[in-house]
């Protein structure tokens, strides 16, 4: 895995070089400065598979190095991990609404980066094979992943979202007790395994993508974090004291979907249902995994999936 690191501290970044070597990781290139980092990306030949980037720095701070990265097309997707000694819930909340995969606090956890790196590997493995399908498929270079049913389809251009591996960090970096002042909210496209077959994945991503936008201008609210789990599952984290009726933000939200009635009548496919869940928040039962209350919260979305007739077989799949 080609990595990049970004840190203005050469003390830290001597350190750093060493743990990682000691892990494995021999394929780093070590920056001391955004504009170092950013020069580096617009001249280099092989693309970079991870940034680890450090906030405090001068003139240009991480969370902005962070959002030119995913500016650029080819790294829209590429994990970004944080790697800061700042640990307060502000920045936490800039790092990932920039576009962060993860975030880390100083100092240095050898075995903690190493469990979150290797998780990130797994993932850069996956797509690279990915993307190696679809160049030896005869396909363009860019052309659009096929995706199966069951992935987290990426849907970074809708305002509020980010990827799921994102979010479950989000509430790891958290911890329980910040995370008490958040809720999960779940929504499941009941057809959505309908949708699939009829449609293929190229399209199929780009309903779910349609279903994200409406739940994002449903939602209207800066501080929302929405993701899609795959398998017709989205989940949003909100405030825990913003107000929400389930019930009459389903009925919002199938209006929404339902303006792109023509477009899907032009497609011959049929529009996305989706159920809304009642809220979970974070409770001192989800002291070891605050990620548990994402889980609930796509459960009580496929559970209010009973009160639409034909559709509760979906739950099962």
């Amino acid at each position: 895995m080609k990595i990049l690191a970004v840190d203005d501290d050469p003390d830290f970044l001597a350190l750093f070089e060493s743990t990682l070597t000691r892990l494995g990781y021999a394929n780093v290139t070590f920056v001391t400065s955004g504009a170092e980092a950013l020069e580096l990306l617009s001249n280099t030949q092989v693309p970079f598979d991870c940034f680890i980037l450090d906030i405090q720095m001068p003139e240009m701070n991480g969370i902005e190095l962070c959002e030119e990265i995913r500016a650029i097309p080819e790294y829209e997707e590429t994990p970004i991990v944080m790697n800061t000694i700042l640990a307060d819930r502000a920045h936490i909340d800039q790092a990932f609404a920039a576009g962060a995969t993860d975030y880390l606090t100083k100092p240095i956890d050898e075995i903690e980066i190493n469990t979150r790196l290797g998780v990130l590997h797994t993932l850069v493995r996956e797509r690279l094979r990915t993307q190696h399908a679809i160049n030896h498929g005869g396909a363009d270079v860019f052309a659009t992943p096929s995706y199966r049913f069951a992935d987290q389809i990426p849907m970074r251009r809708v305002a509020g979202t980010i990827e799921y591996l994102a979010l479950e960090n989000y509430l790891k970096t958290l911890g329980v007790f910040r995370a008490l002042s958040t809720k999960a909210v779940g929504f499941h496209v009941l057809n959505g395994q309908q949708l699939f077959d009829e449609a293929g994945p190229s399209i199929f991503s780009e309903v779910m993508i349609d279903v994200a936008t409406c739940i994002s201008d449903c939602l209207k609210t800066s501080s929302r974090m929405i993701s899609y789990a795959g398998k017709g599952d989205f989940v949003c984290l909100l405030s825990r004291v913003e107000a929400l009726d389930a019930f009459e933000l389903g009925d919002t939200l199938r209006i929404s979907i339902a303006e792109f009635g023509h477009i899907y009548d032009e497609l011959n496919i049929h529009l996305p249902m989706v159920s809304v869940g009642p809220a979970v928040g974070c409770k001192a039962l989800h002291m070891a995994a605050p990620t548990r209350i994402l889980d609930e919260a796509i459960l009580n979305a496929r559970s209010a999936a009973r009160h639409f007739t034909g559709f509760s077989h979906s739950m099962d799949r």
